[in-house]
């Protein structure tokens, strides 16, 4: 992993401050930014498998027609259409887009109400510089989580216990989480693993290549999603191809 080869003095504080992701971090706070790494702090880190993350954030940002129109994700969703306007436009409706190069937000676009299927979501978002969202940006490059070496490193999957671990590990009061519902989101896991069943052996070998770092790091695996139980196997030259693409790309 590239992170692994980093050195404290080389790291850019201000870059994941801008990014919005550790929020509550206040560089100007730090006379030396090596005292993140100093055991005076508590670096912990929540994680949640890397395929459901990619359903949930389909079901909750891709979706639903409720996104402000032609807000992010909203574009991501018109954007998905339009690279698959065969399967989703008649061609009068595609002809739209031959002769509109910018596209007025007054204007009623053709995709403006398709919701584009889950397959051609993975699809886009895997070879497209949206990749990068914190939606689903791998956390071991999202979270720097080689430099970091976090103390404590808590699941999704298993939240309830671990924030007790937490809590204890900090010396503060245990909360009952039972009868709460921080955590649900309302869909099962059976229901984001059914999500996957329409992929094809390609998209699953792109899946295993980009999330490989966080498999390892976290104990998950790709194989964890599949109904079928069937184990992916991607072959070499596969896996070649698709870092030549993804180094091209400046991606993972």
């Amino acid at each position: 992993m590239d992170f692994n080869k980093k050195k404290v003095t080389d790291f850019d504080i201000w870059s994941i401050y801008q990014r919005k992701i550790f929020p509550l971090i206040r560089p100007k706070t730090l006379s030396n930014v090596s005292q993140l790494f100093s055991s005076n702090f508590t670096r912990v880190i929540f994680v949640r498998h890397p395929l459901e993350r990619l359903a949930s954030a389909y079901v909750d940002k891709i979706a639903p027609l409720t996104n402000k129109p032609f807000s992010f994700y909203d574009s991501i969703r018109r954007a998905i259409c339009r690279k698959y306007s065969s399967l989703y436009l008649a061609r009068v409706q595609r002809k739209f887009y031959y002769v509109r190069r910018r596209i007025s937000k007054k204007i009623e676009e053709p995709c403006h109400k398709v919701v584009p299927k889950f397959e051609h979501f993975i699809d886009y978002i895997m070879s497209d510089a949206v990749i990068s969202d914190v939606h689903w940006y791998p956390y071991s490059k999202l979270c720097y989580t080689c430099l970091f070496k976090y103390n404590f490193i808590g699941k999704y999957e298993t939240i309830e216990e671990d924030l007790e671990r937490l809590l204890k590990y900090l010396g503060l009061e245990s909360k009952d989480w039972n009868n709460a519902n921080y955590f649900r989101t309302g869909k099962t896991r059976e229901f984001y693993k059914s999500m996957y069943s329409n992929l094809n052996n390609q998209l699953l070998c792109t899946l295993k290549y980009v999330y490989r770092d966080d498999f390892k790091l976290f104990n998950y695996r790709l194989e964890d999603y599949l109904t079928d139980k069937k184990t992916i196997a991607c072959s070499p030259a596969v896996e070649k191809q698709l870092r030549k693409t993804h180094q091209k790309l400046n991606l993972f």
